[in-house]
């Protein structure tokens, strides 16, 4: 047997979690087990809020109290993998004297132990920091989310040297490489799998579980709670690969009007204008920068707006948006301040989703945009509200641009061009009547 798996078995694991003040549930304790008995690959699937990070803290934990460990915890975003790294922190603090490791942030956060045992947060999203290494605990959360290439080009080799145990952990996302892992774990000896909904957790009282079937969409509820494999995934839009088209690039027309949408970036997100014909509901115009101050961006816009025969801009004038749609405004831009809050948001989606459903718009066969509205998704809070968004690790900057330029268009029906017919027949029934006297 595996020296390092005799060891394993060999901690009290009870004792740490008690010492810990961590009782974990029913869904927790297969996974520690699994781990102690040295299965090389464990993959958990569970809904939401079932506590699958302060687990896997939990075993990271478990493993620094063992000598020369290298360990690496894996999230699609740094913030993400700190989450683990914030919950395997308290752990520690509870496990080790103060003078036994030592906790740094540069360049990235690590822990490294008087034992010569090290654990290092990575991100998915930074592909190079994940190169070279040899682990022996590799620790992926939100597994489902994470491309797969980034598990099989750099994550995949990274325990082979060590005979290393890796644990991937996530919600569902689609029937894609995580899906297909979960599977082919069920076939191996030396794997271990197990698929547990939301109410694994005590904590998911029968209330909340009621709350999130009555306010969510029915997948995304079987997607996010029950933690079921669906097809094409429970995302908040359907039908929006139906509505892409290869050719979608046109100039401004004399007689169309147009609806500009810009989301402006956030320190690590991305500008992005979008351009609708009013009278086609046809995508007309896209770009997608970032690193560009606000400035240059409102200048984009600006002109942008203007070349498509003064569109109307719809701006998020959300935080650093506001001074943005200030600058648009003094060139002379036809501005409509969007701020962002829950209520608003939800509405905004609301619409985009019913122009989908409706075959209401066409949209750039770009791939960017379509993984956006792919993995874009709703959660229930604790407060009852729901909220949308990109998942950790993703971006919903398309999605937002795209729903700012429909919440312009006034109804999923396309409207006949503006032509100089119309025009001249519009200035005729607009003058004033002579009246007649008898």
């Amino acid at each position: 047997m595996n020296p390092i798996v005799n060891l394993r078995k060999r901690l009290n694991w009870k004792r740490v979690a008690q010492d810990c003040k961590f009782a974990p549930h029913k869904g927790q304790i297969p996974i520690i087990e699994a781990y102690l008995e040295g299965k090389r690959e464990i993959l958990w699937v569970s809904g939401r809020r079932s506590g699958k990070s302060i687990d896997l803290g939990f075993i990271c934990n478990l493993e620094c109290m063992l000598p020369d460990r290298n360990i690496w915890i894996v999230a699609p975003d740094y913030n993400l993998a700190k989450k683990v790294f914030a919950y395997l922190i308290k752990f520690v603090s509870k496990t080790f004297e103060q003078n036994e490791y030592k906790i740094g942030t540069k360049p990235g956060m690590f822990i490294r132990f008087a034992n010569g045992t090290l654990v290092e947060c990575k991100s998915a999203d930074n592909p190079n920091s994940l190169i070279g290494d040899e682990v022996d605990l590799l620790i992926i959360d939100e597994a489902a989310v994470m491309p797969s290439d980034v598990y099989d080009m750099y994550l995949y080799a990274a325990t082979m040297i060590r005979d290393g145990t890796t644990i991937f952990i996530s919600t569902p996302r689609r029937k894609n490489w995580f899906f297909r892992k979960y599977h082919e774990l069920q076939e191996d000896p030396d794997g271990f799998t197990l698929k547990t909904p939301s109410w694994i957790n005590p904590r998911m009282t029968q209330d909340k579980i009621d709350k999130s079937r009555e306010k969510l969409p029915k997948d995304i509820y079987r997607q996010e709670i029950e933690a079921e494999f669906l097809d094409e995934g429970a995302g908040v839009f359907r039908k929006y690969n139906e509505a892409s088209m290869d050719n979608w690039e046109e100039e401004p027309k004399i007689d169309h009007r147009y609806i500009l949408g810009a989301d402006v970036a956030r320190v690590n997100d991305y500008t992005v204008i979008t351009v609708i014909d009013k009278q086609t509901h046809n995508v007309v115009y896209w770009e997608r920068f970032n690193k560009v101050d606000w400035a240059l961006a409102g200048e984009r816009i600006a002109n942008i707006a203007t070349r498509y025969n003064r569109a109307k801009a719809i701006v998020d004038s959300t935080g650093v948006g506001n001074s943005v749609t200030e600058n648009i405004k003094r060139k002379g831009v036809f501005v409509e301040d969007f701020a962002f809050s829950n209520k608003s948001k939800e509405q905004l989606i609301e619409k985009l989703s019913l122009f989908f459903d409706n075959g209401a718009i066409h949209i750039p066969n770009e791939k960017i945009i379509l993984d956006e509205l792919d993995v874009f998704g709703c959660e229930l809070l604790p407060s009852g509200k729901v909220k949308y968004g990109a998942p950790n690790g993703s971006h919903d900057d398309c999605v937002m641009s795209l729903g700012l330029a429909v919440w312009g268009l006034y109804d999923t029906k396309t409207q006949k061009p503006i032509t100089r017919d119309i025009v001249k027949k519009r200035e005729v029934e607009a003058r004033p009547r002579k009246r007649t006297h008898y």
